[in-house]
Parts: structure tokens; sequence; C-alpha cells
């Protein structure tokens, strides 16, 4: 990690700034491999400082033993105050994005230093993965498909959406996951339409569409992967919308490249979609950023201007939404390459929407 901490501080020198001051959690971990909930991490050009409480002394000498180590009793910005007064640091970048206006004025109110905004200064460096964090990846994403595999082999009329979330997450927890990587989606019949819909105390019946989203999370980096069935039996709608939904993902997957920009990443997908007639019915992004994070930078929507470069995973994942009938989404993790992507995900994704049951 002393290299992503050098390249922070590449950037500090270029920004003229004595310090940075990291306050989201994902970043502290990337940077010092503490992966406790509550600290500070100080960064200035020949000191690195994590600061927080009695509760993870231990824990920050097993997992960032290389760095300064500050206990304090008060909380971590009060402390990440005192520190930098004691330091005498004129100046101090910090992640507007993630200090909030309370926050600002806990550092900034009667302060014998300047704050600067520096937000993105670090996740500019989780853009792209390295080796390491690729083997992480490919590791939940296998847990994830085994994970997708079980649900398969459960699902069946009269089990509901809440038992198949559950078997999921038992499932990656016994073998290898840390824990989910968000809260699962398994979503039938109309409820599929849902994009973001919480799984229920609803029996699962013959003709629901179900959409099933799960996601490991293994030495702190996440999987994230869709697949969408039938029960029992398919109506032809189920299948129009399938087909419609799979062979926009799979333009997506032969299409996208580095040097395309999330906005034009998108476009690809979202003009299939519309191609089959359904456009008005795909309302979110068609990707996003997998890493220590589920979400995070870059976008593949119609909004991002931000460039795909090599080395950034992302998922792929359009679907269609129709109310009162049910949704499909199709979703795969994937690794950007110069001339294409390469799929990381490996669940069967049939030709033809897949019945259980």
């Amino acid at each position: 990690m002393l290299s992503r901490i050098e390249r922070v501080r590449a950037v500090l020198a270029e920004r003229d700034l004595p310090a940075l001051l990291v306050s989201h959690p994902a970043n502290i971990y990337y940077l010092a491999g503490f992966s406790g909930s509550s600290g500070v991490l100080l960064i200035t050009a020949d000191d690195i400082v994590l600061i927080s409480d009695f509760r993870y002394t231990l824990q920050a000498a097993a997992e960032a033993p290389a760095w300064r180590f500050v206990q304090s009793i008060h909380p971590p910005l009060v402390a990440a105050r005192e520190e930098i007064v004691a330091l005498g640091l004129p100046r101090v970048g910090f992640d507007d994005a993630d200090v909030s206006v309370a926050q600002f004025h806990i550092l900034a109110d009667d302060a014998p230093f300047a704050l600067e905004p520096a937000r993105g200064v670090v996740e500019t460096l989780r853009l792209t993965k390295d080796a390491d964090e690729l083997d992480r990846i490919r590791e939940a994403a296998d847990i994830t498909d085994a994970a997708c595999a079980r649900v398969l082999e459960l699902a069946r009329p009269g089990v509901t959406e809440r038992e198949l979330a559950l078997a999921a997450e038992w499932y990656m927890r016994t073998h290898g996951a840390q824990a989910a990587s968000f809260d699962i989606i398994v979503a039938a019949g109309p409820h599929s339409a849902l994009p973001h819909a919480q799984p229920r105390d609803v029996a699962l019946v013959a003709g629901d569409l179900v959409v099933v989203d799960l996601g490991a999370r293994c030495r702190h980096y996440c999987g994230d992967l869709t697949r969408t069935f039938a029960v029992g039996h398919a109506t032809d709608t189920a299948r129009e919308i399938y087909r419609a939904c799979l062979a926009a993902q799979l333009t997506g997957l032969t299409r996208i490249h580095a040097g395309m920009t999330g906005r034009e990443a998108d476009a690809v997908v979202r003009e299939s979609i519309a191609d089959a007639g359904y456009g008005d019915y795909f309302g979110h992004g068609t990707g996003h950023g997998v890493g220590v994070q589920i979400h995070e930078a870059p976008r593949l929507s119609r909004t991002s201007e931000e460039p795909l470069l090599a080395g950034m995973t992302v998922t792929v994942e359009p679907g269609i939404y129709l109310p009162d009938v049910g949704g499909v989404r199709i979703e795969d993790l994937v690794l950007v390459t110069e001339t294409g992507v390469e799929v990381i995900s490996a669940a069967p994704k049939p030709a033809e929407l897949p019945v259980i049951g």
C-alpha cells in the first residue's frame, strides 16, 4: 500500500498541499488496510497518521502496522484537528464530498489552518485495479456465481423471496465471503418490475418472472451479478423482454472498450433496448464501477462523460421493467481492456428465458 500513499503524495505535491485528511472508510482501507468503522487518516509528505479510538488499537496494529497510530478519546475529526495543529500544518486537503457541514465546522471553526476541498484524490487512484485487487474481485465473483446457482436449485412455487435471499447470503457466508456486498434482491412477479425491490415474505407462484441480484464481499472487495428466470412456465411477453434484455447486454459486452465515455457505453446498450421497442422501460444506467465499494466510479450512464480506462471493473446490467407484469435484468461484472471487456462473471446466461420448477 506504500505505492498508493506515494501516489497520493505526488498529487499533493502537484497541488502544493501539505497534507490530506482521508475520512471515507473505503478510502482509508484502500490506503492503509484498516477496516475499522471509525477513524481518519492524515497523510503528509513525511508522515502517515491513523487516528481512531481504544476499540481499534489492536486492530490497527494488525491491519496497518506501518503507520503511526493515535488513540484518542475524542471523535476522529476532533482528534484529527488536534493532530493537524500539533504538526503545525498550514493547509489540509479534505474530501468535501464525504465531510458534512457539521463535520466541516468541527474541523474549521477557529482553526489555525486552512481547509481546501480535495475530493476525488483517492477515488481517482481506485478507478483502475491492480493484480491483487483483481484476484479479490474474481474470488468474490466466483462465490457470487455459486450462490446464484444455489438460488436456482431452491427456487420453486411456494418458496418465498425472503427465503431465497437468506439462502443466498447463507451460502456466500459459509463459502468464503465476509458478507453480502449489498442487500440481496429477490423479486417475483410484478414486484420484479422494481429495480431495487426488497425481498418479501411472498411465495413464488407459477408464471412469475424472478429477478435475483446478489454479490459476495470477499477480502473487502465486491461481486455483483443479476440473473432472471421464470417459475413453472413463462408468458410470451416474459420471453420477449428477456431476449431483448439479453441482446442488449451481449451488445454491450461486445462493443464496450477503453476510451469510450460512460455515456457512449450506456448508449450502446440503451439503443439496443430502444430498437426492440422497450426504451421507455429501461430507466437506470447501464452499469457502475465495483471494487472496495459496490457502487463506485465510473458510471455507465446517460450523463457520464468520464472515459473508461483499461483496468476498470464495471457492471453491464440493462433491464426492462413492465409495470403490473414484471422485470428482467441481466448483469455481469467485467474488466475493461484496451480492445473490449473480459467477462468475470461465469453464471449461465441462456439464450432463452430459463424456466425453473
